[in-house]
């Protein structure tokens, strides 16, 4: 399904937290041959050690934190595929982890700069309000249906935080 990104040495997924970024990011590296570098692998918010694991190539990297500095200042040859998920399906899969009284809302928030709002809503605010300066691809979550690596709902109600299966 993604075998035509193998093009690309390094992409980054990014979005909203509960967009569908790991699993997006491990069925690209899965279709590609890259590796997938996971967020918990630069501690999800470190900009320094995001930029190390795209300092070589054959990297698919799950980054929904570095949305932000994707669109300002992007790292060099990086392709980025951008993951849009309907808001209410994102709320509720933030909600079932308890993901805001992990705090995550509020660090999403800081990095935007405001402290208060919907981090998801305005993530793709600031995403569609800004010039992309590098190639990218919008993936809709619902088209990952299609993916033999794909998990339906119904089975991953009962997922740790991280969403994924063994």
């Amino acid at each position: 399904m993604f075998e035509h990104l193998a093009v690309h040495s390094k992409i980054v997924v990014t979005g909203p937290q509960r967009s569908g970024t790991r699993i997006a990011s491990q069925m690209i590296a899965s279709d590609t041959g890259h590796e997938f570098v996971d967020e918990v692998d630069f501690l999800i918010t470190d900009t320094t050690r995001f930029r190390q694991a795209l300092a070589r190539d054959g990297v698919v990297v799950q980054a929904p934190h570095m949305l932000k500095d994707l669109v300002d200042d992007p790292p060099p040859g990086v392709f980025v595929v951008l993951m849009r998920r309907d808001l209410s399906q994102i709320h509720a899969s933030a909600q079932r982890i308890g993901w805001s009284e992990l705090g995550g809302n509020r660090t999403e928030l800081a990095k935007l700069g405001v402290l208060e709002g919907d981090s998801a809503a305005l993530k793709y605010a600031y995403w569609d309000a800004h010039t992309k300066y590098v190639p990218y691809l919008e993936l809709k979550y619902q088209w990952l249906r299609a993916h033999p690596m794909f998990v339906p709902a119904e089975r991953r109600r009962y997922f740790a935080p991280l969403q994924t299966h063994p």
